[in-house]
């Protein structure tokens, strides 16, 4: 996997108390199988379908390898504690011209409840406003999450309203929140 070693300006790693956040890299390519294959992880992501083997999870980390070309990047969450990758987060359909990206994050099931997401998403968000230039941040959840729309209203975002039938999986329509931060507001906080 080739990194634009500009990547590293704009995306660099990033630290919480108990987490160090990196890039995505080909070392995770077990952990990003088992994770993006386990059913609890999986229970709310209805905009793909499990993954189902290593080729998949390798497609994973390789497109998230350039993120000025592919307008995405991934940080994989570690456990300072450990060196335990616990999940993943960062930025998805980041659009440039319009300053404004969706967030994504993930969470092995083990780590629930105990404030890993929000913590990694912190300076995630600020990394967002402050080197990737955004002005809006958006997260789309299920409905039926209710920890992430804890974890999002937590962070300080708003529900705009409810997305019908805005994905579809294994034969199936599902509705989501449409969830937004503004740079105005997060420097308010």
């Amino acid at each position: 996997m080739t990194n634009n070693p500009n990547s590293l300006l704009t995306f660099p790693p990033l630290e919480t108390d108990r987490l160090h956040l990196r890039l995505l890299a080909d070392e995770d390519i077990d952990f990003i199988f088992h994770h993006f294959s386990d059913p609890d992880v999986c229970r709310y992501l209805m905009d793909e379908p499990p993954v189902a083997d290593l080729a998949e999870a390798e497609a994973i980390i390789h497109s998230f390898a350039d993120p000025e070309v592919n307008n995405r990047i991934r940080w994989a969450m570690v456990r300072k504690s450990d060196g335990q990758v616990i999940g993943t987060c960062g930025f998805h359909r980041w659009e440039k011209d319009y300053f404004h990206a969706e967030l994504g994050y993930d969470l092995s099931a083990d780590y629930w409840g105990q404030g890993y997401t929000t913590e990694a998403l912190r300076p995630v968000i600020e990394n967002g406003f402050e080197r990737m230039g955004l002005n809006r941040i958006e997260a789309f959840i299920y409905i039926e999450n209710q920890g992430s729309i804890r974890v999002a209203e937590k962070l300080g975002f708003k529900q705009e309203g409810c997305l019908r039938d805005y994905f579809y999986l294994d034969g199936k329509f599902y509705d989501h929140y449409l969830y937004s931060l503004l740079k105005r507001d997060w420097l308010q906080k």
